[in-house]
């Protein structure tokens, strides 16, 4: 009896890991965290500023908008499809103290909002970014930064990019010029 509870419960646990890996790359990318030595690397190379709103693209378990509101005084908005990681996220947010800076909704990437980011944080893939430009251009204020790990924008000139290419940053400056809003 005891072996089959085992047998029935390492079962689950590999559905539960299938769908938490595999189902999101049906969405746009899989779920590859990034280390918190990377993080911190990209969170100093966005030169970002106490208060700013960071908005990262499917948040997974919400590492990028913990360090970003514990290290950098960020607030932040975790998009992510998969309940199971939202659900994961928001708890990590609590146990971390930062649930008045940080909240992890579940949404698609596609069909969010994003007209309250200051900074976007993109670690998807070349497919889905490319589905989400030039779209997402329109809804961001005039001087946000995108911040791309990886991959970069498709038709986008970024305005730095780190040593070992891995890091793109991005800065809209629209509205900096007469007649240069849209």
């Amino acid at each position: 009896m005891t072996n089959l509870l085992v047998s029935i419960l390492a079962i689950g646990a590999a559905l539960l890991l299938a769908v938490m890996v595999i189902g999101p790359a049906l969405f746009g990318s899989p779920w590859h965290p990034i280390s918190r030595r990377n993080l911190k690397r990209a969170l100093d190379f966005c030169e970002t500023q106490a208060g700013e709103h960071l908005v990262d693209l499917g948040s997974g378990d919400g590492r990028v908008l913990i360090t970003a509101a514990k290290e950098y005084g960020l607030v932040g908005t975790g998009i992510e499809i998969d309940p199971i990681k939202v659900w994961l996220a928001n708890l990590r947010v609590r146990l971390a103290g930062v649930s008045d800076q940080v909240k992890i909704v579940r949404a698609n990437i596609f069909d969010h909002d994003y007209r309250e980011a200051d900074i976007l944080f993109i670690y998807l893939t070349h497919q889905a970014i490319d589905k989400l430009f030039p779209k997402i251009l329109e809804q961001l204020k005039p001087n946000a930064k995108i911040l791309c790990y990886r991959f970069c924008i498709q038709g986008m000139t970024p305005d730095k990019v780190n040593a070992d290419k891995t890091l793109f940053l991005y800065t809209l400056n629209k509205g900096t010029r007469v007649n240069q809003f849209r």
